[in-house]
């Protein structure tokens, strides 16, 4: 016969008690979780959002450079040089050759003199459909 005291010292009492988690342990794990979850989602979704337009960024910020470069190649090619930097050299580009959705424009302002040099500034702008533009701005000289 098996008495309550040869019971307790083989643990079989509180094993039953420490089998599991209590009812109101369960739901206050899930609450807990929940909370945490939630706005981890919310991160994850804008993060998603945002990579989208980073990406367009990167995109027109290196259209415009392309454009740049090729302006500086025309300044400094024997054949073409300052006077070529006209803006009826450089037409819009809309959609840009390669690249749907993304529009470039060249811009050029009239020209600056100091000390007998000739300033031309000059504009590459890159718009994109729900990303602010890019710009990119320089002079020219005529030396």
């Amino acid at each position: 016969m098996t008495t309550r005291a040869a019971c307790r010292a083989r643990g079989a009492g509180s094993a039953r008690r420490e089998a599991g988690f209590t009812l109101p342990e369960v739901v206050l794990i899930l609450v807990i979780a929940a909370v945490a979850v939630l706005p981890l989602g919310m991160l994850f979704a804008n993060s998603s959002i945002r990579s989208g337009e980073a990406r367009n960024a990167t995109v027109m910020a290196q259209l415009a450079q392309a454009k740049m470069e090729e302006i500086t190649a025309d300044k400094n090619s024997p054949s073409r040089g300052f006077t070529y930097l006209v803006a009826a050299n450089y037409p819009p580009e809309n959609p840009v050759t390669a690249f749907t959705g993304y529009s470039r424009s060249v811009s050029f302002a009239p020209d600056s003199v100091y000390d007998g040099v000739t300033f031309r500034t000059v504009r590459v702008s890159v718009a994109f459909a729900s990303v602010p533009s890019v710009t990119l701005t320089t002079w020219f000289t005529n030396y």
